[in-house]
């Protein structure tokens, strides 16, 4: 056979036989996880156009997506116990891949850096559930010290995991290589929501809707170091990409408070619209989208200009967002 015509044979294998779903890391995908009406905005963000409206199970609550651009994923809550899931959907063709049972009220998803592991915080069953992939089985079911675990976030190096504690007002730390959980107190009165983390895994954060704070944290000495106010009812917070900031939506205030890290103080404080709850970053970091949950008569999501820290534009989605990720970006939980 010529060598040609087996050169483009191999071309076109190559493409069928491809990883699942897996795209380069030039393709853009947002993903806006709308509770209030059972479904997932799969947007363009180089138009801000919705190419498609995914159907979830019933209320859907946050989205998360893989490093390798194959999924992504979207836990469901507020069910029967039996119908509790992390619902796996296809990047390329945006269909639901399987459904995995899990604890009781999976709260939030993340996967890890390699994509082999996704850790799922079940806010009613106090548990961490740990599923592998892309077999999505339940492997292991870890039993957190605390109440209410929610917002997690993965250490860089993927040994520890720590999950904020709503219901008892502290910080699980999860030894993911001794399989030993520790926990981490919180002034009194704490009610924590979601939790960010430093590039070098030295310092992770945590907001607080008790007390309208955000509380630096000193990873190795489990304690809590210093302690910030921000707007009322404080919620995701991953850390700037590039840049040592943390852009904070707060939903009762209208608005995203902007803390310096180094300096420990609100640097700015960006008006957004009603209900900031969502926010994960474009891969530079030079846009923040964040979603806009009590907007009516539908839900939208502000795109933050990072250099100007201004509002580009808003747009709509659909009924009560809350999650968002970003295919390829940077989002909760890292």
């Amino acid at each position: 056979m010529d060598k040609k015509i087996v050169l483009w044979l191999a071309m076109i294998l190559s493409v069928f036989f491809a990883a699942p779903g897996a795209f380069s890391s030039s393709f853009q995908r947002l993903y806006v996880v709308n509770e209030g009406s059972d479904s997932v905005s799969v947007i363009d963000p180089t138009n801000l156009s919705i190419v498609a409206d995914v159907p979830t199970g019933s209320r859907p609550h946050y989205v998360n997506v893989d490093p390798e651009g194959r999924y992504f994923y979207v836990t469901v809550l507020f069910t029967r116990e039996s119908d509790d899931l992390v619902q796996v959907f296809d990047v390329k063709t945006n269909t639901l891949v399987t459904s995995v049972v899990t604890g009781h009220q999976p709260a939030h998803v993340v996967p890890d850096r390699t994509g082999s592991r996704l850790y799922v915080s079940n806010e009613a069953g106090t548990t961490l559930s740990i599923i592998s992939v892309p077999e999505f089985k339940v492997v292991e079911t870890v039993k957190l010290k605390g109440k209410g675990p929610h917002g997690h976030v993965l250490t860089p190096d993927g040994r520890f995991l720590l999950t904020p504690n709503g219901r008892s007002g502290d910080v699980s730390v999860v030894d993911l290589v001794h399989q030993t959980v520790d926990r981490i107190k919180l002034p009194s009165g704490a009610k924590p929501v979601s939790m960010g983390i430093t590039s070098d895994g030295r310092l992770a954060f945590v907001t607080d809707a008790g007390l309208d704070q955000v509380h630096k944290i000193d990873v190795a000495q489990r304690t809590v170091s210093a302690s910030l106010s921000v707007g009322k009812r404080p919620t995701q917070v991953p850390v700037h990409p590039t840049r040592p900031f943390l852009y904070i939506p707060c939903m009762e205030s209208a608005a995203v408070y902007k803390v310096d890290i180094n300096n420990w103080k609100v640097e700015k404080v960006i008006p957004v619209g009603q209900g900031p709850h969502g926010i994960a970053y474009s891969a530079d970091g030079r846009y923040a989208y964040v979603t806009l949950s009590w907007e009516k008569p539908k839900g939208r999501v502000a795109v933050i200009d990072t250099e100007t820290d201004s509002v580009r534009t808003t747009f709509a989605v659909n009924d009560t967002p809350y999650g968002v990720a970003a295919l390829f970006g940077k989002n909760q939980g890292w």
